[in-house]
């Protein structure tokens, strides 16, 4: 059974094969056009996830998408619906003229047979938070869980919690838009200056230089209400939900707050407060809403979906803040995941069939051969010799303060490199830390950068806490470790790792194997293969434009060793 999963005009549209219950190829379309965070259709990315399937989508069994537009035919809208303008347009005009004679509005999953010259095109649109509790539940190790999605919003609401078992799930609650802590979040991230649905990364590092019980939080905090298991926003304060609307927060926002930063003016004290106060009232409503699930189910293990668990400060503190032992984030909880949820849900629960293995890794993306590299070295006149050993060869770039590049395998699914579209350098010195915020990414200063660290020598710098595959979690460093790896250790002591094995990932755990050979450290610095404002490179040519735009050192392309 062949499942094409689309993720479709949403923050960063993706397409995902799965078969058979398991994902076997899934990509964002931002890397194949080189738009960061594009909503475009995904084309290019079907394209790629149709390519080993014979016959393309005549190949595919069914197509799910991650959001159902029919939830916005449950009311009359004679605007749009009165009469069809172009005959298509009876697709919804007819059953939106239908929605009084129903006796109740549509909801959960919504179901399109298109007859074709072949066979019928089926196409399952799924419920876009269904989409995120599939991808969190169906991709984790858990047979039971309780679950819950949370992000700006998804059709009608904004959070769902759930139980899981087996195959299925049972929604236990839901929270109605325009009541958002995800979009309370985006709207400070305007506030601050920053673009919403696109720069919260920056506000959750900006928030570790703030006071976090400053005035700003108190004043924060008294905005949004819990109550009787759900959260509430005082929109007296907030413009997202306008149409049309001139910001996301209010005149009486500002009043409170003060004067909204502009783009490109200095940041202040009171910024970093803001910063903070938003971070600890996220923080505050999405632990309220942890313990009030597991006072709901009784369960001990949690999975985790939408994008404000990309939110990797406070997923560090789940364990240890809530009652659940165990959690589950897979490395794409954000929109770009909900390609893989609404197929896995088709899969799973509309199909009844047995889930697929658990997510191990994202190394779901195109993969180039050692033939289709030198063909596009050649063809740009560049002379990169070959290596015999090219975690060596890195290793040793790393231990002389060299910046790499590194390009292998298949390409990662989520927003984060995981060692093979990464760009990487020695952890060991601060300096580092500004010399590639500088040089090569070109973006803030406060920034901080992630370690890749190797999963026998994880303990060593961060205690007993369990692995972290995906760099999902930010924790604690600890004391004695932080001097040993600065330049991946945020200015509060944590940092955000990512737990390196050789099972997974064999030639980058090589690669930081030689490292600690050389330095006595089993750990690099890594982020992600771009600069700011593109996305993460796909393809060889993008790896090299990316090398000669920056002030990267070495390139390493398969077994070739590109330097200036």
């Amino acid at each position: 059974m062949r499942i094409l999963g689309i993720a479709s005009d949403l923050h960063i549209s993706s397409a995902a094969l799965i078969e058979d219950g398991q994902v076997v190829a899934a990509a964002a379309e931002e890397r194949f056009i080189r738009s960061k965070h594009t909503r475009a259709f995904p084309a290019r990315a079907i394209d790629y996830c149709l390519s080993s399937v014979p016959d393309g989508l005549r190949g595919v069994d069914r197509v799910a998408v991650s959001t159902n537009p029919a939830i916005d035919l449950s009311v009359p809208d004679g605007r749009y619906a009165g009469r069809a303008r172009w005959h298509p347009e009876g697709l919804y005009s007819i059953p939106n003229n239908l929605a009084p004679l129903v006796d109740g509005p549509y909801q959960g999953h919504a179901t399109q047979i298109l007859q074709t010259a072949d066979k019928p095109l089926q196409i399952d649109y799924v419920y876009h938070h269904d989409a995120h509790a599939a991808n969190a539940f169906f991709l984790s190790p858990f047979e039971s869980a309780a679950i819950l999605t949370v992000d700006g919003r998804g059709e009608d609401c904004t959070a769902l919690s759930a139980i899981g078992d087996g195959t299925t799930f049972t929604t236990v609650d839901t929270i109605p838009y325009p009541h958002s802590v995800g979009l309370l979040y985006g709207a400070v991230t305007q506030y601050l200056g920053f673009r919403i649905d696109r720069d919260e990364w920056k506000v959750m590092g900006l928030a570790a230089y703030g006071d976090p019980d400053s005035a700003a939080y108190k004043a924060l905090r008294d905005l949004v209400d819990f109550k009787d298991g759900t959260v509430r926003i005082d929109l007296n304060y907030f413009g997202y939900y306008l149409r049309p609307s001139r910001g996301a927060v209010s005149d009486a926002f500002i009043d409170r707050f003060g004067p909204a930063r502009q783009p490109g003016e200095a940041i202040t004290s009171r910024h970093h407060d803001v910063a903070a106060a938003v971070q600890h009232v996220l923080e505050d409503a999405l632990r309220y809403l942890l313990m009030n699930l597991h006072r709901q189910t009784g369960v001990r293990r949690a999975v985790l979906g939408g994008g404000s668990f990309m939110n990797s400060v406070f997923n560090g503190k789940i364990t240890s803040s809530t009652p659940f032992d165990e959690i589950f984030i897979s490395s794409c909880p954000d929109d770009s995941g909900t390609a893989i949820g609404a197929a896995l849900y088709t899969h799973c629960v509309l199909l009844g069939a047995d889930r697929g293995p658990a997510m191990t890794h994202n190394y779901y993306g195109p993969s180039f051969n050692q033939a289709s590299i030198d063909e596009v070295l050649s063809r740009a006149k560049l002379r990169a010799p070959a290596v015999e050993d090219p975690a060596a060869a890195a290793a040793h770039a790393l231990a002389e303060g060299k910046i790499v590049g590194w390009f292998q395998g298949r390409m990662e699914f989520g927003q984060r490199a995981l060692g093979n579209r990464s760009i990487l350098a020695d952890p060991r010195s601060a300096h580092m830390r500004d010399q590639v915020n500088d040089a090569v990414k070109f973006r803030e200063p406060w920034r901080p950068f992630a370690p890749a660290v190797l999963a026998e020598d994880f303990a060593a710098y961060f205690g007993s806490e369990p692995p972290v595959p995906f760099m999902e979690r930010t924790l604690p460093v600890r004391p004695e470790a932080q001097s040993l790896i600065p330049a991946a250790v945020h200015v509060d002591g944590t940092a955000r790792p990512q737990t390196v094995s050789a099972d997974t990932n064999p030639l980058f755990h090589q690669l930081i194997s030689r490292f600690r050979d050389l330095t006595g450290v089993g750990a690099v610095l890594n982020t992600s293969f771009n600069l700011a404002e593109e996305p993460i490179v796909c393809a060889p040519q993008d790896a090299i434009r990316t090398f000669y735009s920056s002030g990267l050192d070495l390139l390493v392309l398969g077994n070739r060793v590109l330097t200036k």
